[in-house]
């Protein structure tokens, strides 16, 4: 088996750039919604079904920065060493861990708000 097809694929640049579109077609996307909603946004949306709207999105916004912010500062610095490189950039690393630990914490979110809507109904 040749080496250099694990180390360096022929399809890499290919794969990076079609990332690199598909995450700004993605910001693209979410800022042109965030706007729209934005702007199409009128008195009556405040509160739903009693439920104040508007401070619920202010803080589940604040509490997703704060959980980036508390897991970058959580991450590991710990060099890796990944197909015989080594790795230690230190933001690069704190980077990864922020955005593995917060994927975790809003899954168990997810899963504790479906466990807590279930039994209040």
């Amino acid at each position: 088996m040749d080496t250099n097809s694990i180390v360096s694929p022929v399809v890499a640049d290919i794969m990076l750039w079609l990332m690199y579109i598909a995450m700004a077609v993605a910001i693209g996307v979410t800022l042109l919604s965030v706007i729209n909603r934005l702007r199409l946004r009128t008195k009556d949306d405040e509160i739903i079904n009693g439920v104040p709207q508007k401070r619920v999105a202010r803080t589940v916004a604040v509490a997703f920065v704060a959980c980036m912010a508390i897991t970058y500062l959580a991450g590991s610095t710990t060099p890796v060493t990944t197909n015989g490189q080594l790795f230690a950039d230190t933001f690069w690393l704190k980077a990864t861990d922020m955005f593995i630990y917060t994927t975790v914490i809003l899954i168990v979110g997810c899963f504790a708000g479906v466990v807590v809507s279930r039994f209040r109904s």
